[in-house]
This record gives structure tokens, C-alpha cells and sequence, in this order.
């Protein structure tokens, strides 16, 4: 379980009952029994609102990788390159940007390609003549 400000703090007796309402068997009418649950369901509920934000950026990244990878760039070298080239975009407009703009979404993929890997001088061999 992770540790919370509730764990350590005293909970008044009437948000105990307040919060333990709706809860089943003696858990809802006892206070030691409600107690427990109430901070157990409190630290739980702090636990999740923590993982929310976490969740969402995951999913983000899971969206943008594979729209990064149509364009033969993978996501890491993507978001560097968009990093090294000063173009801040956050992953959430990246993400609505690979869904609904997909030209936009390709020209900041080639601007991050660009950057990633820039063309050396004399790597461009004239090949005319044969």
C-alpha cells in the first residue's frame, strides 16, 4: 500500500461514518471496524488518483509510437528530435495530432528525421557517369 497523509492522520468520527456509508456488515456502524476500511478506501482512492495521469501518458505514447513508426522513425528518436529541434509539443497534442492530422503529424516526423539524422557532405556520390 502506499503511504498517505491520511494513514497518519486522525479522521473525525463523523467523516468516518460519512465515508463508511454506503459500505456492507459492521464495517458501515462500528467505528474501529469503519476506521480501518475508511483508510483503507481513502489511500486506495488516493492511490488511483495518482495512477491516472501516469495511465494517460502510457497511453499517449502507445498511440504515437506506432504513427512514429509508419514514417520509419521510432518514438524515442522521434520525441528527441523534436526535442533537439525546439518544437515543444506536448504528448497529448502529439497523440491527437497523429490521430486527426496525419500530414502535420508526418511533417513534424520528417522535421525530427531531419534533425536525427543529418546528411553528412560527401555521402552523395554522383552516380551519372556509369
Amino acid at each position: 500500500m502506499l503511504l498517505s497523509a491520511v494513514r497518519y492522520g486522525r479522521i473525525p468520527r463523523e467523516i468516518v461514518f460519512a465515508v463508511a456509508k454506503g459500505m456492507y456488515g459492521r464495517s458501515r456502524r462500528c467505528f474501529k471496524l469503519a476506521r480501518l476500511r475508511v483508510m483503507k478506501e481513502l489511500d486506495h482512492k488516493y492511490f488511483l488518483r495518482h495512477r491516472a495521469p501516469r495511465d494517460m501518458r502510457t497511453m499517449w505514447i502507445t498511440r504515437i509510437n506506432p504513427a512514429a513508426r509508419e514514417h520509419g522513425l521510432v518514438y524515442s528518436r522521434f520525441t528527441s528530435g523534436l526535442h533537439r529541434g525546439n518544437i515543444h509539443l506536448d504528448r497529448k497534442t502529439l497523440c491527437a495530432l497523429a490521430e486527426t492530422e496525419p500530414v502535420t503529424f508526418k511533417v513534424l516526423v520528417d522535421e525530427a528525421k531531419r534533425i536525427m539524422y543529418p546528411k553528412r557532405p560527401g555521402t552523395d556520390r554522383d552516380l551519372t557517369h556509369f
